[in-house]
């Protein structure tokens, strides 16, 4: 078992060294260097694969006892054997092919998305995709699973289309109504701090490190689509500014929930699969818990805004953005309200797309009617449409239910966290970090020991529950 663990221990390793190649290429590659980045990223994807990929391992594996195991490392052998079978599923010339192209893909979509011009990604775009169904075929080939189910279990292995589908039935039935028969905001007014970013970041910190973010082991860069990456004990949280500073604000706390569940994993197994983060449902729960339950509560704001001038303007325009169902075609600025409509669709989309034979041109068809249909909305152009998300651009396919399965399980925890209601009656650091405590030791210190259901049981008895995240809805936007 320790020749496998060792084993394992290169592999995270490798995967390490890429997170830093990635965030490096999201935030200061130059852009004419994409090219080589490709390669590097194509040579490591070639030394990660291998790692996973010998006669040597299935020596191991058929050589280890599991009954003279402890339930500790039987639950890491089962987890090793999983994702030893996930990756040798796929013939590493696919995986290095796709890697190259993904990366050429995401420069592409970057120029696109600032001229709105989809032209200029269509063509990578379908290879991504084109190679990206080789891969779930592949990988479904191996599994019981259909190829779509295949991918969406890269991101959750607690998931499947039919549980989503179940799950998501309260966003179809009843957040999805809703929305479409109350009044909503059309524009939000623009919050002036007076304030240079540099400064804005500075104070903003000062919260992060109340919150337990650990800026010895982490720091915080720009990049055009926030995200938080980089390797163990090295958390890189990216943000951007936008004109609404608000937004900025919004994406820093998202960005710095997932980098909090990263730093806080077990520390005695970062290069074990029992030790790595269980699903991104649970990641994006984390992000989702302290963007929406702790930066956007009033209570959290009314904190904030001490650090500002015009506090009453501020905390109007706070409201209007945050506790006002609003019209907006952009996922990342919407409001929590409409937000799982926007992963509905993307969810109904990707189901589309695995069931058909459909390029760019079609599914940017589907998703300006779905926007009409559901969310009210005429996409003006593909700046706010198609091309707003990075997502597919890089082949991520089955990652975008997990943002609603992630805000679901964010409000179950919080109705069922005693340490949030204390900070809601009095939002100070010692009742910041009492929170970010008490989800170190009921989620981030299990990684992947426990599955998604075990833990929430553990937590509130039940199971995911969907109706936590309605009564959330309901209660801050009081529809």
């Amino acid at each position: 078992m320790n020749e496998l663990k060792n084993i394992f221990k290169e592999y995270y390793t490798l995967n390490d060294i890429g997170g830093i190649l990635f965030w490096d290429n999201a935030t200061y590659l130059p852009q004419g260097s994409s090219e080589s980045r490709s390669e590097q990223l194509a040579v490591l994807s070639k030394l990660t694969d291998k790692t996973l990929r010998s006669d040597k391992i299935e020596s191991i594996i058929n050589s280890i006892v599991v009954n003279n195991l402890s339930d500790f490392d039987k639950k890491n052998f089962i987890l090793m054997k999983n994702i030893i079978r996930q990756e040798n599923s796929v013939d590493p010339l696919l995986k290095e092919k796709l890697t190259r192209k993904k990366i050429q893909c995401e420069q592409a979509w970057r120029l696109s998305k600032e001229k709105n011009d989809i032209s200029i990604v269509k063509d990578l775009f379908n290879d991504v995709l084109t190679l990206t169904k080789e891969e779930a075929k592949q990988l479904s080939s191996n599994s019981t699973k259909s190829p779509y189910d295949s991918l969406i279990n890269k991101y959750d292995m607690d998931l499947s289309s039919k549980t989503i589908d179940d799950l998501f039935s309260v966003i179809r039935n009843n957040i999805i109504p809703t929305y479409l028969n109350i009044n909503k905001i059309h524009n939000t007014s623009i919050p002036s701090l007076h304030m240079t970013n540099s400064d804005l970041l500075s104070e903003m910190k000062i919260f992060l490190k109340a919150l337990k973010f650990d800026f010895n082991r982490g720091r915080i860069d720009l990049s055009s689509h926030p995200f938080c990456g980089g390797a163990n004990n090295d958390i890189r949280i990216t943000t951007r500014f936008e004109k609404n500073v608000f937004e900025s604000l919004s994406a820093l706390f998202h960005e710095t929930g997932h980098g909090l569940y990263e730093q806080n994993r077990p520390s005695n197994n970062l290069y074990q699969p029992i030790g790595q983060a269980r699903s991104l449902t649970f990641h994006e729960s984390q992000s989702l818990f302290f963007e929406n339950h702790i930066f956007k509560s009033l209570d959290f704001f009314s904190l904030i805004m001490k650090k500002f001038n015009n506090q009453e303007d501020l905390l109007n325009i706070f409201k209007q953005n945050y506790h006002s169902v609003r019209m907006n075609p952009i996922r990342v600025s919407s409001d929590e309200f409409s937000y799982p409509i926007h992963i509905y669709i993307r969810y109904e989309i990707e189901k589309i797309i695995f069931s058909e034979n459909i390029d760019l041109s079609d599914i940017r068809e589907i998703w300006n009617k779905m926007y009409k249909d559901m969310l009210d909305i005429d996409v003006i152009n593909d700046s706010e449409g198609i091309l707003q998300d990075i997502h597919w651009f890089e082949g991520m396919y089955g990652y975008f239910p997990t943002y609603a399965t992630g805000a679901m399980m964010a409000s179950q925890l919080k109705y069922n966290c005693p340490s949030y209601d204390q900070f809601i009656i009095s939002p100070n650091v010692n009742n910041m970090e009492g929170v970010s405590q008490w989800l170190i030791d009921n989620v981030h210190q299990f990684g992947s020991e426990l599955s998604t259901s075990e833990i929430l049981n553990k937590i509130s008895n039940e199971d995911l529950n969907p109706n936590y995240l309605v009564k959330h809805l309901k209660e801050r936007f009081k529809v």
